[in-house]
């Protein structure tokens, strides 16, 4: 059984209470993430990137590394419906995953991961 999207006030609120916490909540997927070019368009959109920003792989990976300002607040991705990425492009979602892991894993980086703001989430 699918689970339900939840409906955008439910991602606000989870965006909310983690920016409550003290995170950069940054709500990428606010129109459908379906493909690669449609991905890197939500982080365009919805990242402080510059225009020089490069709509690859290598300049995603070296974009989520965050700003350069120690004191930035620790940076968090929120998808409302990353299945549907997972289910039309499951290659590009799968390359998306592994940069946010490896991004996230380095201690340079303000970059914490992603969360799929499900009902259960905010509940």
């Amino acid at each position: 059984m699918a689970e339900r999207v939840p409906d955008p006030a439910e991602v606000q609120e989870v965006v909310a209470r983690l920016r409550a916490e003290g995170l950069d909540a940054v709500w990428v997927d606010r129109a459908p993430v379906y493909d690669k070019a449609t991905l890197l368009h939500a982080l365009y959109q919805s990242l402080p990137l510059t225009a020089d920003f490069g709509f690859n792989w290598d300049a995603l990976e070296d974009a989520l590394f965050g700003p350069e300002d120690p004191a930035a607040p620790p940076r968090v991705l929120v998808f409302r419906d990353f299945e549907l990425l997972e289910e039309r492009d499951p290659d590009a979602a799968r390359t998306f995953l592994e940069i946010v892991r490896t991004v996230a894993g380095n201690p340079a980086s303000t970059l914490q991961g992603m969360l799929r703001a499900r009902a259960a989430t905010i509940r």
